[in-house]
């Protein structure tokens, strides 16, 4: 009985990752995070894209619910020739919950070019970082993109002819899973898509969103949504897990015997 019901779910599993499809997501109900002088976002009437105005310190604009295996894509766009500075997304956000600095998410961002702030240098390019903390200082983590009070660096990708363009429209996919993480992005010289980051970790549920630091005229569009459970374990895989059941099953009337 129990090799039957494991072999269902598993059928049931395969059936329902057959059956994924992307879904639209209506931007009209996310909200703005972070001190409330950090950025300004704008909804377009239709709820299709969002546009950040503000060249300012770190802000968020995230959605009302959890977003974790899945895969979401979109477009990004800088609609300026000023400024070089850092745009991106953030996962598994779990705080700011309001106005405050208490952070609590994952940061993939993207730098124009390299610049040295205060002493700090941003480099061109992208990071991922895990936050989590009270921070107030973001030139170490924010700008420098450095292990620090608060941020983990989990990977980079940083090098010439990494960074955006003005008034160039992108393309991402992100797949955002409990144990993966992987961006890709299309467009500009990356041409019909390159990804940036592939990497395996542990990573933490929570809402998904966009991110600017001081850099304005920013738009993010067409964003879609798309259920991507982890993988189902192959078939051997399968019959080496019913294998180790019956075992610990035998061992057990044994003991009971």
């Amino acid at each position: 009985m129990k090799t039957r019901i494991l072999w269902a779910g598993a059928a049931l599993a395969l059936a329902g990752s057959a059956l994924a499809a992307e879904v639209p997501v209506d931007l009209t109900s996310w909200q703005k995070r972070g001190p409330s002088a950090n950025g300004n976002w704008t909804v377009a009437a239709d709820g299709e894209s969002v546009f950040q105005s503000i060249n300012g310190d770190p802000t968020f604009f995230v959605s009302p619910a959890n977003s974790i295996n899945t895969t979401l894509r979109g477009k990004i766009e800088v609609e300026t020739t000023g400024d070089d500075d850092l745009i991106g997304f953030v996962f598994g956000f779990n705080a700011p919950a309001g106005t405050g600095n208490d952070m609590n998410f994952v940061l993939v961002d993207w730098k124009q070019a390299t610049q040295n702030f205060d002493g700090v240098t941003s480099s061109e390019g992208f990071s991922v970082n895990r936050v989590q903390g009270n921070i107030t200082d973001y030139l170490p983590g924010f700008w420098g993109r450095a292990d620090s009070a608060g941020f983990d660096s989990l990977a980079t990708n940083y090098g010439d002819n990494l960074g955006w363009e003005d008034n160039t429209e992108y393309t991402f996919t992100i797949l955002y899973q409990t144990n993966h993480l992987s961006f890709e992005v299309a467009g500009g010289a990356f041409g019909a898509g390159q990804v940036v980051f592939d990497i395996a970790g542990s990573f933490p549920d929570g809402a998904f969103g966009f991110y600017n630091y001081s850099q304005a005229a920013v738009r993010y569009s067409g964003l879609t949504l798309e259920d991507t459970p982890p993988p189902i374990p192959e078939p051997g895989t399968w019959a080496l897990m019913l294998l180790g059941l019956a075992g610990t099953a035998v061992a057990a009337r044994r003991r009971r015997g």
